[in-house]
């Protein structure tokens, strides 16, 4: 099996660790261990290490398996096919579990286990502990991403632990914003953080509105915060798009000019447009009209001049009409 991948083989110790006697069931056991790293590692192997992992091998069995595992998890839970080895290893025992998850753990696996006989191992504390420093950049990875957001809303109750997290990103806002995964994370906070949480997430983009309003990935943040249309952070975001964008080399024109004149900037406006009340689409309407003729030199700012167009007739209707 080892050294010529032989599924074959593989079968053949499969059934035999299902049907044997309990003695040669060991002895199989004690030929897997022998080699058992490469097992694990392997296509049709770690198929065999598996099974012994399972029902009809004991106790002694299975702890021979794990202590093989020793000192080497993590290489296992990162290789395509040890991974399977240590999935099942944690629907093992309880004692067993505890054994895998002090070395390492398979995050999707560890979030499922439930804790009976005495209390659960300090797993969050300690991953915290360990990942201080790193939460940003772990926000910006593909499987990172979903470990933070787990980590904070799903499974860790202290208030200190997650605020430590959070402080962490977003004090790292303008790295994490404009990455794929970590925007995923950024609205993930605005969406599920308490009041206070999201409100500082949200302000410290609508801050940044200028230089995140246009940009690919971190206008989706923006969108997510008027999209859970707080009657405060929408006040914020109207005298935002309102303010002089000092970033900007045109004479500190208001910021909506330079929104109007992006793709993902015009996003923003109609999708604050229609949630706006009277006096604040006034107060946007004050900060375009100035720029019409450039606003009118592209596609996306004629529309936005559009959209303001046609809410003037509608608010001139229905003052003519009672």
């Amino acid at each position: 099996i080892v050294r010529k991948s032989d599924q074959q083989a593989s079968i053949f110790i499969q059934q035999k660790l299902k049907n044997a006697s309990t003695e040669e069931r060991s002895r199989i056991v004690s030929a897997i261990v022998e080699r058992g790293l490469d097992m694990m590692q392997g296509r049709f192997g770690n198929w065999c290490v598996q099974r012994c992992l399972e029902g009809p091998c004991t106790r002694e069995n299975r702890m021979k398996i794990v202590k093989c595992m020793a000192g080497h998890v993590v290489e296992l839970a990162t290789n395509c096919y040890g991974t399977h080895v240590v999935q099942k290893a944690l629907e093992c025992d309880e004692d067993i579990r505890r054994l895998i998850v002090n070395e390492f753990h398979v995050w999707a696996k560890v979030m499922e286990l439930s804790w009976h006989d005495g209390p659960a191992p300090p797993i969050f504390r300690v991953v915290n502990q360990s990942l201080r420093g790193k939460w940003a950049s772990l926000a910006c990875h593909e499987t990172g991403s979903l470990v933070v957001v787990q980590t904070m809303f799903e499974n860790m109750d202290e208030a200190e632990d997650k605020r430590i997290i959070v402080d962490e990103i977003l004090d790292n806002l303008d790295e994490v914003v404009k990455n794929q995964w970590g925007a995923f994370v950024i609205q993930h906070i605005v969406e599920h953080g308490n009041a206070a949480v999201s409100r500082r997430a949200s302000l410290l983009l609508i801050n940044n509105m200028a230089a995140y309003g246009t940009h690919d990935i971190a206008v989706k943040s923006l969108l997510k915060i008027l999209k859970e249309k707080n009657p405060l952070t929408q006040d914020a975001a109207v005298s935002k798009m309102c303010e002089p964008n000092i970033h900007s080399n045109r004479n500190k024109r208001p910021v909506i000019v330079d929104l109007a004149l992006s793709p993902n900037g015009s996003q923003l406006i109609q999708a604050i447009l229609p949630q706006a009340n009277k006096e604040q689409r006034t107060r946007l309407y004050e900060a375009v009209k100035g720029h019409t003729v450039t606003l009118r030199g592209c596609k996306t700012g004629s529309r936005v001049i559009w959209l303001f167009d046609r809410m003037v007739c509608v608010l001139l209707i229905l003052v003519i009409v009672p």
